[in-house]
């Protein structure tokens, strides 16, 4: 959707369309059957859309440029180390 107007009364509409990607819920139940949990976001393809992979409104904020300044609600950024493994990885996926 495009956002066109103000955002938890603070943000003004910037009219930016947002573009969210496919996104996961779920519900937890206790013992009753009443539920005690639920959760959103769960981005199933972070390279659909332009919330930077983001889900919820960590994504809607990214998307509008009003994003929140901690690494949660950044976009995710391959770590040196993560890099590192990858590549170690397809040295040893050569060799079979």
């Amino acid at each position: 959707g495009t956002h066109s107007g103000p955002m938890m009364g603070r943000i003004p509409a910037t009219g930016k369309v947002v573009l969210a990607p496919p996104q996961m819920n779920s519900v937890r139940f206790n013992e009753k059957g009443e539920i005690n949990q639920i959760t959103i976001g769960y981005t199933q393809d972070r390279q659909i859309g332009n919330t930077g992979g983001l889900g919820g409104v960590y994504g809607l904020l990214y998307a509008i440029g009003a994003g929140l300044p901690f690494p949660e609600a950044q976009p995710w950024k391959k770590s040196w180390r993560y890099k590192a493994f990858q590549f170690l990885g397809s040295l040893a996926a050569r060799r079979n």
